[in-house]
């Protein structure tokens, strides 16, 4: 699964996001972000008429039946790819509602017995911004608000990843971002969209418990257990 993750890079993000998204950040509400967590709102990239735009949305699926204002919804913040067809409003948001999820890495836990969960961030070593596959969905509160909602989409985890867990995000190469939006895309040719993550060239480092409290959300989040001087010992595979 995938029940945190990071958007950094507040100093070259709106940048990243004009050069390899096509769409540009605006407004007071885009900071950097060490621990996104469920439930909280967080920028995600859509296809509106024929254009990309960045909208906020709260991470946790919340289907159009749902009502109320998401809370008493299944927290939905991943759907897993083998199974997007099985349920009927993943299904339509597949067909019609697909998104970019803008991000430069993910957490994962080392669970051991009579130990806390360590966390371990695993991201592109440039730092670079990259996209996990996401739906989204629109619903309206009781009071008749709109309530946007996304999840992320998650697949057999590769190589750097199954020493920690068996399912991870599926992070598109930046060359099927414009397949992924495209509304005449057809169910099956996006699900093929859905590959193995390539991550050669990341890193997956033991980090601070601080990542542990959603509440916690600076650069301590990420701060490695180990000395920076020695790379060879930051990365835990």
């Amino acid at each position: 699964m995938c029940g945190r993750y990071t958007l950094t890079r507040h100093d070259r993000v709106v940048e990243d996001l004009q050069a390899s998204l096509g769409v540009s950040a605006q407004g007071e509400w885009w900071k950097s972000r060490f621990n996104v967590a469920p439930t909280q709102p967080a920028p995600v990239v859509i296809r509106s008429d024929s254009h990309r735009t960045v909208e906020l949305m709260r991470w946790g699926f919340v289907p159009f039946w749902a009502g109320g204002d998401g809370k008493k919804a299944p927290l939905m913040i991943n759907a897993r790819k083998e199974s997007l067809t099985a349920k009927q409003f993943f299904r339509e948001s597949l067909a019609h509602r697909r998104c970019l999820v803008p991000a430069d890495g993910f957490f994962e836990w080392i669970r051991e017995a009579k130990k806390k969960p360590q966390p371990i961030y695993m991201h592109p070593k440039t730092g670079k911004l990259i996209a996990f596959a996401g739906l989204w969905a629109k619903s309206k509160t009781d009071a008749g608000a709109e309530l946007f909602s996304f999840t992320i989409i998650t697949g057999p985890a590769n190589d750097m990843v199954k020493p920690v867990h068996d399912r991870m995000p599926v992070v598109l190469p930046e060359s099927d971002y414009a397949a992924w939006l495209d509304p005449e895309l057809g169910l099956d040719d996006a699900r093929a969209l859905l590959k193995l993550p390539d991550t050669h060239d990341w890193i997956a480092e033991p980090v601070s418990m601080n990542v542990n409290k959603a509440a916690n959300d600076d650069a301590s989040c990420i701060a490695p257990l180990v000395a920076d001087d020695d790379p060879a010992q930051r990365s835990l595979f």
